[in-house]
C-alpha cells in the first residue's frame, strides 16, 4: 500500500533519495469508506497518521521510510463517514427479486481543476424517483474542518416521502440515518490542521520554531526582514546551548525545506505586508519584540491571520499560562499573550500554594540566566545602566513585573506579590524563589507532599517535581514549565515558608507557546 500511495502522490521512492521531490502541500487525500467495515480498515491502516503519539513515531526511529512516508501524508489525509452499509443476503435478495433497485445512494465526485474545489453529492435512485439526496463543496485550498458538512435537500425527501413507496420510504430513513451532518469520520488527532506563520526568528522564536516540529505542529511561513532562508538553515542547526537539531534541511529558490517540508520565508519589516493569507497562515506566533500592543499587532489580521500569540512582553493583551488560567480563553480574544518566562514558571507553583493553603503575601526573588538583551561587556545602556554592564561577569540587579503579572493571571493574588530580578552568567537555566506567609500553616513535609500530588496529576508535564540533589545544567532542555525543588526548601515556621523552584526559561517556555496554540485551536 505504501509503494501505490508513493506512486499516487509522487512521493520520492526513498526518505534518502537526492533527486527533485513533489511538495505533498498541494495534495489532500480525500478517502469517501464504503460500508463500516471498510472505513475501519482503512482507519487502521492509518492508525499511525490519526494516533500521532510522539512515543509511537519515536518507535518508528529505526524504519526511516516508513517515518518518512509518515511525514508527507499526515497533514493531507481526510476520512469520512460511510453512508451505507452491508445488506443482509435476504434483504440483498429481496431487493434482487423484487426488481425495484432500492439501494443505499450512490457517490459522485466533481473537482474544478482552475478553483481546486471539490463536491460530493449522494444521488438516490430507486423505483419512484431519481433525485440529489445531500451534496457537500470542499475547498482544497483549506483546512477549514467546517466545510465537511453535509447540507440535505430537504424539498427532494419530502417530496419523495409523500410519494414513495414503504419500501422505498424505509431503506431512504435508513440511508438518512447514517448521513452524519458532520462527515468527518477520522481526523489525525495530532492538529495537524494547525498551520502557524511566525513573525521574527530570534533566539526565542528559533526555539519555540524547534518545538513546534518536534510537536508535529506545521509552520508554513517565517517573516524576519533581516535573516535569509539559508542563515535561518544555520540558525536550527546549531545552538550552542541546546545543541544541534537533527533533521534535514535545505533552501530552494528562497523557501526553506525542514524534514522536506516547505516553509515560505518573506523578510517584510511592514507586518501588514507579510501575506499570511495566501500561505494559510491562521495562528501567528509574533516573537519580535517589536509588535507587542493589541493595535499593532492587528495588522496580521488584516494580513489574514486568525489568531495571534505575542511571544513577549504587552501591557494591553489578554494573558495566559498553560495549567492556570487557559479555561479563560474566548474565542473571540484574537490577540493574547504567553505571558514572560518566569511568569509562566511562577503562576502554577503560586496557584498550587494558593489553593492549598492560602497566599496571604510573598516575594520573589528571580536567579535568572543572562539574555540577548544584555551586553557580553560593558556598553553604554541609557535605559537601564545596569543592564548595560558584562553579563558574563557579573550578578546584575533588575526590576520586574511578573509578581504583578502572576496577580493578575490568579486575581485572589492581585497586590500581594513583588519581587525582583538577579542576572546570573549562565546562559540558560534560571531559579525562582517564592518566599510567602500562608494563611493555613502546615508542615514543611505537607508543603511537598501538595505539591507533589498535583505534579503527579492535574499539572503533569507543566509543574515538575524532584528531590534530587540537582543544580542548574540538569534542567538545560527540560520542558516542563518549572521544576519544584523539595531539598532547598526552607521554612522559619508552619506559616512562612521559603520554596525553590528550577525552569528553562527558554525552553520550557517554547513548549508551553506551543501548547497554548494547540489549545486554542480546539477552541
Amino acid at each position: 500500500m505504501s509503494e501505490n500511495l508513493k506512486t499516487i502522490l509522487r512521493i520520492c521512492s526513498r526518505a534518502s533519495d537526492q533527486s527533485e521531490y513533489y511538495d505533498l502541500g498541494d495534495f489532500q487525500l480525500l478517502i469517501g469508506a464504503g460500508d463500516i467495515n471498510e472505513s475501519r480498515v482503512i482507519d487502521s491502516a492509518f492508525a499511525l497518521i490519526n494516533e500521532n503519539k510522539q512515543e509511537t513515531i519515536r518507535a518508528l526511529s529505526e524504519h526511516k521510510d516508513a517515518l518518512f512516508l509518515y511525514k508527507q501524508l499526515v497533514n493531507q489525509i481526510i476520512v469520512l463517514k460511510p453512508v451505507t452499509r452491508n445488506l443482509t443476503n435476504a434483504e440483498e435478495g429481496r431487493s434482487r427479486a423484487t426488481d425495484r433497485g432500492v439501494d443505499f445512494p450512490s457517490v459522485e465526485l466533481q473537482y474544478c481543476c482552475r478553483s481546486k474545489t471539490g463536491a460530493l453529492l449522494l444521488h438516490w435512485s430507486s423505483y419512484t424517483a431519481n433525485f440529489l439526496l445531500v451534496w457537500m463543496n470542499i475547498d482544497l485550498g483549506t483546512n477549514s474542518l467546517s466545510q465537511y458538512l453535509w447540507h440535505i435537500e430537504t424539498q427532494n425527501v419530502k417530496r419523495f416521502l409523500s410519494e414513495g413507496r414503504p419500501l422505498e420510504v424505509k431503506r431512504l430513513y435508513q440511508a438518512l440515518d447514517l448521513i452524519a451532518i458532520n462527515a468527518l469520520y477520522s481526523y489525525p488527532r495530532g492538529l495537524a490542521n494547525i498551520k502557524i506563520g511566525k513573525n521574527g526568528f530570534s533566539r526565542i522564536g528559533q526555539l519555540i520554531f524547534r518545538c513546534t516540529l518536534e510537536q508535529d505542529i506545521q509552520v508554513v511561513a517565517i517573516n524576519d526582514p533581516f535573516i535569509p532562508a539559508d542563515y535561518m538553515v544555520y540558525l536550527i542547526k546549531y545552538n550552542s546551548t541546546h545543541g544541534r537539531f537533527k533533521g534535514e534541511f535545505s533552501t530552494i529558490k528562497g523557501k526553506l525545506f525542514v524534514n522536506r517540508n516547505k516553509i515560505n520565508v518573506h523578510n517584510e519589516k511592514d507586518s501588514s505586508n507579510i501575506p499570511w493569507s495566501e500561505v494559510g497562515a491562521e495562528y501567528i506566533v509574533e516573537s519580535t519584540g517589536v509588535f507587542t500592543t493589541i493595535a499593532k499587532c492587528r495588522s496580521h489580521l488584516h494580513a489574514g491571520a486568525k489568531k495571534v500569540i505575542i511571544a513577549a512582553s504587552s501591557v494591553d493583551s489578554p494573558m495566559f499560562v498553560m495549567g492556570v488560567n487557559e479555561d479563560k480563553y474566548r474565542e473571540n480574544q484574537t490577540i493574547i499573550l504567553a505571558t514572560s518566562y518566569t511568569t509562566n514558571a511562577l503562576a502554577p507553583l503560586a496557584k498550587v500554594v494558593h489553593e492549598k493553603f492560602g497566599i496571604i503575601e510573598g516575594l520573589i526573588t528571580t536567579i535568572h540566566s543572562y539574555t540577548v538583551a544584555q551586553k557580553t561587556v560593558d556598553e553604554s545602556s541609557n535605559k537601564n545602566w545596569r543592564n548595560g554592564r558584562g553579563a558574563t561577569q557579573n550578578i546584575i540587579p533588575s526590576s520586574t513585573d511578573d509578581a504583578k503579572a502572576v496577580g493578575k493571571i490568579i486575581p485572589d493574588l492581585n497586590g500581594k506579590l513583588t519581587g525582583i530580578y538577579f542576572h546570573v552568567p549562565t546562559p540558560s537555566v534560571s531559579a525562582t524563589d517564592l518566599t510567602v506567609r500562608l494563611n493555613k500553616g502546615a508542615k514543611y513535609e505537607e508543603v511537598c507532599a501538595a505539591i507533589k500530588e498535583v505534579a503527579n496529576g492535574s499539572l503533569k508535564g507543566i509543574l515538575g517535581y524532584t528531590d534530587d540533589q540537582v543544580i542548574s545544567t540538569d534542567f538545560i532542555g527540560d520542558t516542563h514549565s518549572l521544576i519544584f525543588d523539595a531539598t532547598a526548601v526552607i521554612s522559619l515556621n508552619d506559616n512562612f515558608v521559603k520554596l525553590i523552584s528550577w525552569y528553562d526559561n527558554e525552553y520550557g517556555y517554547s513548549n508551553r507557546v506551543v501548547e497554548l496554540i494547540k489549545y486554542i485551536a480546539k477552541k
